[in-house]
Order: C-alpha cells, then structure tokens, then sequence
C-alpha cells in the first residue's frame, strides 16, 4: 500500500530598462532555460539585452545543477512510476511555449509564473524525464504583443504546447491556437471567454465567476443589513463576473440589493485615491474588488487610510500584496477563490514549497503554484502519448490523452499523506478546485467557509459548503 494518495517574501528582481526597451521596439521572443531570458527572432543577441538575459539566467541555472530532493524523487515514483525500466520521453528535448508578462505593470506575475514552471521542468529533467525547453513571449499585459509573439512561437520555434496568462492576451490568441492545435493552458487569466474553447483549458477556477455566489452569499449571512455594493477592478480578470453576474445575482439574494458605483482601473495602478472619494461618496456596504496582485494591496491600503472601514471582498491574497497593505489587509478583507496554502500538508506541496524557497529564496504565490502544476500536467500527457507510441510533439495527441483521463495531480487540497487532484470538465474545459472564504489575521490566512461552484441561475445560498469553519475576527465600524 503506498503511504499516500491521490484525492478527487518577493525580492524585485532589477529591471534593465534598455534591454526592456530594445526587446519592446524589436518586439521579440524571449527565450527561457529554466527561468532564463533569451531574445529569439533575430540573428543575433543585441548587447544589452544579452546583459539582461545573463543576469535573468544566472541563479537559476545554477539550481538546475542539483540533483533531484530526496523528498520530490520519493512524491515523484509514486505520481509518475517508470514504465518498462524509465521514464517515457527520457533524454528527448520538447519545446514549452510561454506567454506571459515578463516586462510592464504585470511583471510581478510572469516572473512568479515561470519561477514555478522552471522549476518543475528542472525537476522532471534531474527525475529522468524530458527536458521541457521553455520559450517565453513577453506579452506586456499588451494583446498585440500576444498575438505577435506567440505566432513567432509557433512558426520558429515550433512549439505544440503552451503556458499562457491573462484573458484578453490569451482570448485574442484562440483562432491561431486553434489553428495550429497548439494545446494551451492558461493558470492566471481564466475568463469565461476562453471556456468551451478546443485547445484551450483552464487551470484556474474563473476569478469573480465561480466564487461569486458562495461570496455573496457568505457576505449576506455575515453581514446581513448589507445592502449598498461598490464595484472596483480592471477590464482584465473577473470583468465578467462584475458586469454579467453580480447585477443579477445580488438583487436575487438581497431584495432591495444595488451596485451604487463600479470604478475601472489600469493594471499597474498604485494611486487609488480617485477610485476612493467616488465609492465613500456612494455610502456603500461594502467593496467588491476585482483587482488582483500587487495593486490589491495598494488599494486596500488606501481605503483604510482614508478612513473607510467597511468590508472588502476580493478574490486573492499575495503576501507581496500583504507587504504593501500591512496591517490594513488585517482589518476586513475578505477573499473567495481556490487559495493555495503554504501550509497544506498534501507530500506534493511540501516538497513543492521546501524546493521553491531553496530555489529562489522564498515561498511560492499560487501564481507559480498553478504553473508548476501546468508543467506537471504537460509531462504526464507526455508520458501518456509517449507509452503509446504516439508523437509528444502534436498538440492533438497531448489533448486526446488529456480528455482520456482529465484528472491530475494538484499542489491544491489533499492533506497529510494525501495529493490533491484536479480534474478538468470535458465539456467546457474548464476546472474544479477546492474554494472557500478566507479573511487574513496578523498576516495568516484562515478558512471561513468552504464554497463551491453552482450553475448561474442557481440560488447563490447553495453555493455554501456546511456551517462557517469560523467567524470573521473583524467587526466594521
């Protein structure tokens, strides 16, 4: 019997501005061996974009000389066991497409992104599997830059799989994914605009979308006189979920319920003092924020200093964002979504985390989480086609292995002894996680409620998993 199962700090990192210039005005492809950054698409490396590529390339290069962690090598024989005497794909190279915001307002995400992927592919190379060559398209936050890209991706570097991130970079590139039968997954952008796409699967449960109703159903059961909601957020994330989902579900569950202000912001923003004197003014109940990573924790930083002292909803935490909030993200913030815990005791995590912060010094986000597992999940469809006699390198065969068995290891949920899993639906592609409702106390996370996924029209009550795990620490004033 094995001895477990599968269950159904940031440093900044200095920017070289002339580099970041000559990669924007030459529109390149940055490429990525574990982690590190070189220019594709021209005949040579312009000077200072070499400096900017060694100095990204150091570090890690210098992790992927280890060999494998004893505790991985043990999680890994018993998730991925040789076949006929090895691992399938041994001593091949395939190439891993990457798109991600690597320069820009965004930057935060994709270093933290192929921070995770890097060290899977590392990993899965020192247990004997393939090494998974990462090429990495630097959209910018910018969809373009998307499109420009990742069509270099597949026409000189011959990619058949890809890691993408954001929404409207990655929906602008579904005919082209398509197309070519490029198998992609995107771990940062769910959006249901990508959802039920060939191609295209999700490893996120959709951010604003599929926690909304246990979220505003635990914040009616919390706070029940709360009637008044202000929206804030950007045009990127969760848009969905605040200009589809929450004007019909909020009247339903609260008779009398209204939105009184939805403010938009740019990714990047750190100055939310604008947005703020237009909410205060509409006297809301409480703040429902679609803003994510670092800009989180500038705005709930600046509500709290201007005196509002009412409950925030979001739908993550960063503990970059926490640094910036301090304390404020102390007092009323409260997030639904599938949380990656530091703390979970899945053997998966562990070594997941214990190799992370080796690596880079610091403990993983659920940004670099959701791209380890990708990495994970494109070396298992290897493995399948692989043991078949199939081509790794067609995009087609790797989506048919995954649509034969759509479930996989995760780095979410399980427990002491135990894996997680995540299995994707067949029909639309999309994801099933664990979630719940979680407020931050002294600067932990704790579980509120559990919540899950319901169909749209379905009562917002029904997405509450059991009793409350606890009460919120925070009373409003």
């Amino acid at each position: 019997m094995d001895d477990f199962d599968q269950s159904t700090e940031y440093e900044e990192v200095a920017t070289d501005e002339d580099a970041e210039a000559a990669f924007t005005r030459r529109g390149l492809v940055r490429r990525a061996v574990g982690g590190g950054f070189a220019a594709l698409g021209a005949t040579a490396l312009l000077p200072t974009a070499t400096a900017f590529a060694q100095g990204s390339a150091q570090h890690v290069a210098e992790t992927h000389e280890a060999s494998i962690d004893p505790a991985t090598r043990a999680v890994f024989q018993k998730l991925f066991p040789s076949r006929n005497g090895g691992q399938p794909g041994k001593g091949t190279t395939l190439q891993v497409g990457q798109n991600l915001a690597m320069t820009g307002s965004g930057a935060f995400y994709g270093r933290v992104m192929s921070r995770g992927a890097a060290l899977a592919s590392k990993q899965i190379a020192a247990f004997g599997g393939p090494n998974l060559h990462m090429d990495i398209n630097d959209h910018k936050g910018i969809t373009s830059a998307s499109v420009l890209g990742v069509s270099r991706l597949i026409s000189l570097n011959h990619i058949h799989v890809l890691e993408t991130s954001y929404a409207a970079p990655t929906e602008a590139l579904i005919p082209n994914l398509q197309r070519n039968k490029i198998l992609t997954f995107n771990g940062g952008g769910a959006s249901p605009g990508q959802v039920g796409k060939d191609f295209i699967w999700q490893t996120r449960m959709l951010l604003g979308w599929d926690s909304m109703p246990g979220a505003l159903a635990w914040i009616h059961e919390t706070y029940p006189t709360a009637k008044r909601v202000a929206v804030i957020g950007t045009l990127e994330n969760g848009v969905e979920g605040y200009r589809k989902k929450l004007p019909v579900q909020w009247p339903k569950l609260v008779p009398g319920g209204t939105i009184v202000d939805t403010e938009v912001h740019n990714v990047g923003e750190t100055n939310f003092g604008p947005f703020i004197d237009k909410i205060k003014a509409t006297n809301p109940d409480f703040v429902y924020s679609f803003s994510f990573g670092n800009d989180l924790g500038y705005q709930i930083k600046q509500f709290r200093d201007a005196g509002f002292n009412k409950p925030i909803l979001g739908n993550e935490f960063t503990t970059d964002a926490y640094r910036i909030a301090g304390k404020a993200m102390d007092h009323g913030y409260f997030f639904a979504y599938d949380f990656f815990d530091t703390n979970n005791q899945n053997p998966l995590t562990k070594q997941f985390v214990a190799s992370h912060k080796k690596a880079y010094g610091v403990l993983p986000e659920f940004y670099g989480a959701n791209y380890y597992e990708i990495t994970l999940i494109i070396w298992e469809l290897i493995r399948r086609v692989v043991a078949k006699g199939g081509d790794p390198n067609s995009g087609a065969a790797l989506q048919a292995a995954l649509k034969s068995n759509p479930t996989f290891p995760s780095v979410y949920g399980g427990g002491k002894g135990k894996v997680g899993t995540m299995t994707f639906a067949a029909t639309d592609h999309s994801v099933s996680k664990p979630m719940g409702v979680y407020q931050v106390n002294n600067g932990v996370v704790q579980l509120l409620q559990f919540i899950k996924r319901v169909p749209f029209g379905a009562n917002p009550k029904s997405a509450l998993v059991g009793a409350p795990v606890r009460r919120p620490t925070w009373k409003p004033s």
